[in-house]
């Protein structure tokens, strides 16, 4: 098979018209895939029909080791909506298929994924690619923004990338929701994932372009004071999320959406979540095989 493959924006995301998830592993074009990925950072895969639950997963598992277990705890919320334990339920659908209530401790976290982030950058074991599925998307809003984080360093001006060379940020999953309005996290939400430390710029492994890696779950620079901190982190993501560097998918149902967490950034943006449904789906690659029960999501 060879994928047909149409970039959308000055090298910046492409789409994939016509790969079959039905594709059993031995013939499918990974080598491509994963050129395509670190060459556009984001691959929308639009076909005739949605992969199914299994179909997306065993796609996900083709690309390397697949995020498996406990997820983070949220106080409140003990029943899982999807079946697969690899598959990160981020739509607004309670247990039974009905849409939470606005006041619901779910849909309070969730408001934390329309700040621009990386997936699971709070992890120390870090989340490389995410494929999001759309099964029911809402028919106004709900898109999903992604902006390109090489871009964003390389227009960095040379006396900033010296700076943000060697320094390291802290990341939390806490600090980013309780941006969004989260209530005050509870004892086993925090003891559920602790913070952890990453530089703040870095070169994806298998290509040359280095890369900011910040964004809301990037709650400090460390061995700076708190505010001076919080004030460049938050002009670095203004500058790396400017239009000329984003990306804005448009969601159709069926829609298989790829990205690379290590060189870009995404945001979901406004929708009448109360009153139109989303049905969503996520698997999440990491960078090492991951042992235990050590996974997470958002």
């Amino acid at each position: 098979m060879t994928l047909d493959i149409k970039p959308i924006q000055n090298e910046f995301g492409a789409i994939v018209a016509n790969y079959d998830f039905a594709t059993p592993p031995e013939r499918a074009p990974i080598a491509e895939i994963r050129a395509a990925i670190d060459r556009y950072g984001v691959l929308v895969f639009r076909g005739e029909r949605a992969p199914t639950d299994e179909e997306h997963i065993a796609f996900s598992k083709m690309l390397g080791p697949i995020e498996l277990g406990q997820i983070i705890k949220v106080t409140g919320f003990d029943r899982r909506r999807v079946r697969y334990l690899e598959l990160v339920d981020v739509g607004n659908l309670d247990p039974d298929g009905n849409i939470f209530p606005a006041d619901h401790r779910r849909m309070l976290f969730r408001k934390g994924d329309r700040l621009w982030h990386a997936d699971m950058s709070f992890m120390e074991n870090r989340a490389t690619y995410s494929m999001l599925v759309g099964h029911e998307v809402p028919p106004m809003g709900g898109d999903t923004e992604f902006a390109d984080a090489r871009a964003g360093y390389e227009a960095l001006p040379d006396a900033m990338k010296t700076l943000v060379d060697g320094l390291v940020a802290e990341h939390s999953i806490w600090h980013s929701r309780q941006l969004a309005g989260f209530p005050e996290p509870t004892a086993e939400e925090l003891e559920s994932r602790p913070p952890v430390r990453h530089p703040l710029s870095h070169v994806r492994e298998g290509t040359s372009r280095k890369s900011l890696y910040l964004a809301s779950h990037a709650s400090r620079i460390v061995g700076w004071p708190i505010e001076l901190g919080r004030g460049l982190l938050a002009e670095l993501t203004k500058f790396a999320t400017q239009p000329r560097f984003v990306y804005r998918h448009q969601w159709r149902r069926g829609d298989l959406v790829m990205w690379d967490n290590l060189t870009t950034l995404h945001r979901g943006t406004e929708f009448e979540d109360t009153k139109y449904r989303r049905d969503m789906r996520r698997t999440t690659c990491r960078e090492r095989v991951i042992e235990g029960q050590n996974a997470g999501y958002a």
